[in-house]
């Protein structure tokens, strides 16, 4: 993984966050376990890999973390937050090298199945990331 600027930074794991919360909610609720899932997966795999800090000390890789949060508050739609993630993936296809894509699909699979293994809508969500990645949506 790259380590992009501060700015980048910030930007890449709030969205980040809105994917994940995408594949949380495919099933139309979040479960606990997903959320719980999610805060083991930034705190084992992606704050290892991300040195940045913003302003007040906040590790970058946290803010997955409190945009998930934002979109869980704001009972946002699993499709609103997936074409948030999409939307900034246009924009910074550069900052998902494929080791990136890689992390990114292993949390997401993760948290997928984090409550009674991977259901039809989450093999959904999964594969229309993968599409994504692969340049084919």
């Amino acid at each position: 993984m790259k380590t992009p600027s501060t700015r980048l930074s910030q930007d890449l794991y709030v969205n980040l966050g809105f994917l994940f919360y995408s594949i949380a909610a495919g099933d139309g609720r979040v479960a606990s376990a997903e959320a719980e899932r999610l805060k083991e997966e930034v705190k084992k795999h992606w704050m290892p890999l991300e040195p940045s800090r913003d302003e007040v000390g906040t590790d970058m890789a946290y803010y997955m973390d409190i945009s998930f949060d934002h979109a869980l508050g704001q009972h946002m739609s699993a499709q609103e937050a997936f074409e948030r993630f999409k939307a900034y993936h246009g924009l910074e296809p550069a900052a998902f090298d494929p080791s990136t894509q890689a992390l990114v699909m292993r949390t997401a699979t993760a948290i997928a199945a984090s409550r009674n293994g991977i259901g039809k809508a989450e093999r959904g969500s999964l594969e229309r990331l993968k599409r994504l990645f692969e340049g084919a949506q």
